[in-house]
């Protein structure tokens, strides 16, 4: 078995290293992440879609097959669909991205986007590297111009009020400054509770003390649930008062895509300021 899988991962090589010096540009990708995986539907290439991981969400009529699972690849299954690009993001161990670029295939790596804008210009980047450059820089001047129109649903008289916006439970986690989730609390113009964390870690004795006014559960299923009930059971926090919890889409807020940001952002907006 072990010189059949030896001999499995030659065969790949030596198919992905011809199939790489005849290709100007990737026809054939696999992505490693769902978020990566989405853009590239956005951008209209999922005809190049070859792999995935099990997390991705694929639309009908899409014949990709599973490569990976959240943590491991089966290099032998990936090698055999001869892909010339894979696309993944810094949270892929260092290893699998080298055993590709070992197998000599192309390997486009992006980092977790720290805002709007750096989803905006990996988006472009993605469109570039797959001959869409055009498509997706229209794709992202229409976002914008939606986003500034979302924007104006924000009162100019609105008070000034401070955000607890939960991405985990158990432990419990909050969106900290330099992550693309900290624009969701700095474009609704309100204040993050955790600006002066590095590490969202925080107990719920702390959110109570800081006291947000609205608190915001990105958070699946009845687990979502779960959390809005218990915020709700302290009477005395500011965000009970002014019945600002609210349960946001996760799918939706975690995933760094320019269509599904404004798309959560316009969901935020609306719950606080048109309720």
């Amino acid at each position: 078995m072990k010189k059949f899988s030896s001999y499995l991962l030659t065969l790949g090589f030596l198919v992905v290293a011809v199939f790489s010096t005849q290709a100007q540009a990737p026809r054939r990708i696999i992505s490693l992440a769902p978020s990566l995986t989405k853009n590239l539907y956005l951008l209209g290439a999922e005809d190049l879609l070859v792999g995935c991981t099990s997390y991705c969400t694929l639309q009908s009529g899409t014949k990709a097959e599973v490569v990976a699972s959240a943590i491991q690849v089966n290099y032998e299954k990936a090698v055999m669909l001869q892909p010339d690009l894979v696309i993944t993001t810094s949270l892929t161990k260092p290893k699998t991205i080298d055993t590709f670029k070992k197998l000599g295939v192309d390997v486009l790596v992006y980092d977790s986007p720290r805002s709007f804008e750096e989803i905006c210009s990996q988006f472009i980047e993605l469109g570039n590297k797959i001959g869409k450059k055009q498509q997706a820089e229209k794709m992202i001047a229409d976002a914008k111009v939606h986003m500034q129109q979302i924007l104006q649903k924000i009162p100019a008289d609105a008070p000034s009020q401070k955000m607890m916006m939960q991405i985990g439970a158990n432990p419990l986690f909050s969106v900290v400054p330099n992550t693309f989730m900290n624009d969701f609390v700095r474009l609704s113009n309100t204040k993050n509770i955790a600006a002066d964390l590095s590490i969202g870690s925080i107990t719920r004795e702390s959110v109570l003390i800081r006291n947000p006014d609205i608190v915001v559960v990105v958070l699946m299923g009845m687990i979502g649930e779960e959390e809005k009930e218990q915020w709700m059971s302290y009477p005395s926090l500011s965000a009970v008062k002014k019945k600002q919890i609210f349960i946001m889409d996760a799918d939706r807020a975690c995933s760094p895509t320019p269509l599904s940001f404004v798309e959560a952002l316009d969901e935020l907006i609306t719950k606080i300021y048109q309720q």
